[in-house]
């Protein structure tokens, strides 16, 4: 028998190479599926139970209802008044939400958890366009196990609807235009339309300040008509005009000057009342709330420079050539870079407003994750090696510090209730198994076991959720107040930020951070209720002679400065938060 042509052999064994991937395929995404499905399995724990987290959280669930009590779906409310200052998106979908649902704390945050589950795949599918699978998947496992994304998907925060939709823009417009798909460019400038609806002109400033500076910067201007961005115009217009048209015809042209120019012009420019940060301030915010990941972002930003200067130096004018790694690494640099540098010569700087980077963030230390372990010349350098382990060393002493104050809080908090235990169990672990990793040189059993430990963290403090809630005054002072005031009766606060004690008590409140506004309504005449520290209970009446009567105190663990939770040893050394009344 005769042997076969050569070529007819190569054929075979690539028709057998493509139906092994083909039945592979299937396979790899339900594995996937499954994985990020058990990471974000923790988000679904006790998401109803806590009270609302003041400040933020109880303007963007008091105020839909409102609006459904009002049967107004146009302009947003707040504290029984018209709320100018924010866009409508977050307001429909809670409002939404609630007419599915019924009004509640659960049914306002399963929109933010639905929008963080959203985020986690959209990053994934990016991450699949710019750089691959595995480091797609870890750069969603990030996503998911990141602080920041954890917290904000508790609490009904508008941020976590703009970064879905800023990722999303950037993802259908990428692949939009290297697929020449109308339809997905359509999908991103949709996301855009949505983002101005969600977050004003941040949903068009952010993708665009990632993905025009890519075109610049890889010589690719020639591609801008490939992104049709008459027919995104259109789209943007056609989804956000509508809305303000209609508040601008209910509340006049003055409107739109005071949303456009008021609250994004003069609020970038001059900020808004309260501290001023400084132009650093991002920087520990992201070190923090981007932990552990963070630490590894130095080294991620290192790695990525190679491949993204051979991509950038070797372009020529007018390429149409595929996405290639250092094209990805270059536009989530960019990415990443635009945004951090955007939010930190604003004058008004919030923790949150750094959200829509993370898939960026993430999505670059993956790539640093397959870099490190990579035969190549950056795998095997002597400085990618230094640079990982020296970050090792430091997130594990980051990890053992957090078991110290995790297990001193469990001890002073719940000394009777052993979950309350496992965090600082799971830290201190943690720590030593990435040690031990990192020092037998195992790049990919360190990510491993720093996201195993997340999760577990992660659904941990979910399931103290109704333990803490104990130490949470508003919502019992809250309900004190609904059975005692009358229809005429005054209720706010005094030094003390609980905006959602208008969402628990049904009622306009009153704010006083001065001595002298307290004591007009405590001259008003009418019966005032007032929630406040006990220590300002005590100034009051001793140094400005109010006369004040106590009706309940309760122990609250927020906000807590570092020096009083190293001072802190039992639950009796909690500052108390009162009601008071003036009869």
């Amino acid at each position: 028998m005769g042997s076969l042509p050569h070529a007819t052999i190569l054929l075979v064994l690539r028709q057998d190479t493509y139906a092994v991937e083909s039945l592979q395929r299937p396979t790899r995404a339900w594995a996937t599926c499954l994985l990020l499905m058990l990471v974000l399995l923790p988000y679904s724990l006790y998401i109803g139970t806590p009270s609302l987290w003041d400040a933020n959280e109880a303007f963007y669930v008091e105020g839909p209802r409102e609006m459904r009590e009002a049967g107004d779906w146009l302009t947003p409310r707040f504290n029984f008044a018209e709320k100018l200052n924010k866009p409508i998106l977050s307001y429909w979908l809670v409002l939404l939400s609630f007419e599915l649902f019924g009004v509640s704390e659960g049914a306002a945050r399963a929109v933010i958890l639905l929008c963080t589950v959203a985020t986690v795949g959209v990053t994934y599918r990016l991450g699949v366009l710019l750089l691959g699978r595995t480091s797609a998947l870890w750069g969603a496992l990030i996503v998911a196990t990141s602080p920041k994304v954890i917290m904000v998907a508790r609490r009904s925060l508008i941020d976590a609807l703009l970064t879905v939709l800023v990722t999303a823009a950037v993802y259908f417009l990428l692949c939009g235009w290297q697929r020449r798909s109308r339809l997905r460019l359509g999908f991103g400038y949709a996301a855009m339309g949505l983002g101005v609806l969600a977050k004003g002109l941040l949903g068009i400033i952010l993708p665009a300040g990632a993905i025009a500076p890519f075109l610049l910067l890889t010589r690719r201007l020639a591609e801008v008509k490939r992104f049709r961005p008459g027919f995104g115009a259109l789209v943007v217009l056609g989804i956000a005009a509508p809305w303000f048209a209609l508040m601008t015809w209910r509340h006049g042209w003055g409107y739109l000057a005071s949303f456009f120019v008021g609250e994004h012009v003069n609020r970038y420019l001059h900020g808004t009342h309260g501290a001023r940060r400084p132009f650093w301030y991002y920087m520990p915010t992201l070190l923090g709330e981007f932990a552990p990941w963070s630490f590894f972002l130095p080294l991620a930003l290192a790695l990525a420079w190679t491949p993204v200067r051979s991509a950038l130096v070797g372009r020529r004018e007018g390429s149409r050539s595929d996405l290639s790694l250092g094209d990805g690494l270059a536009l989530l640099l960019i990415w990443f870079g635009f945004g951090l540098a955007f939010f930190s010569f604003s004058t008004a700087k919030q923790n949150e407003y750094l959200l829509p980077l993370y898939p960026a963030a993430a999505l670059l230390v993956a790539h640093a994750i397959s870099a490190i372990e990579s035969p190549t010349e950056a795998g095997r350098s002597t400085h990618a090696r230094r640079g990982f382990l020296i970050t090792i060393a430091a997130v594990s002493v980051v990890l053992l510090v957090a078991a110290h104050l995790l297990l001193h809080a469990a001890r002073a908090l719940f000394p009777d209730y052993p979950l309350a235990y496992v965090p600082a169990f799971v830290l201190g672990v943690a720590a030593l198994g990435i040690a031990w990793s990192g020092w037998r040189w195992r790049p990919r059993r360190v990510f491993g076991i720093l996201a195993a430990a997340l999760v577990v963290l992660h659904a941990s403090f979910a399931a103290l959720l109704p333990e803490i809630e104990r130490y949470r005054p508003v919502r019992p002072l809250a309900e004190r107040i609904r059975r005692e005031a009358g229809a005429e009766d005054l209720v706010g606060y005094y030094r003390y930020t609980a905006p959602s004690l208008c969402y628990y008590t049904r009622r306009k409140i009153f704010e006083a951070f001065a001595p002298e506004e307290l004591r007009d309504h405590w001259r008003s005449g009418k019966r005032v209720f007032c929630v406040m520290r006990e220590r300002d209970v005590r100034e009051l009446a001793e140094r400005y002679g109010l006369a004040l009567r106590t009706l309940d105190c309760r122990p609250s663990l927020f906000p807590l400065r570092m020096r009083e939770f190293v001072r802190l040893r039992r639950p009796d050394d909690l500052e108390r938060v009162c009601i008071v009344t003036n009869r």
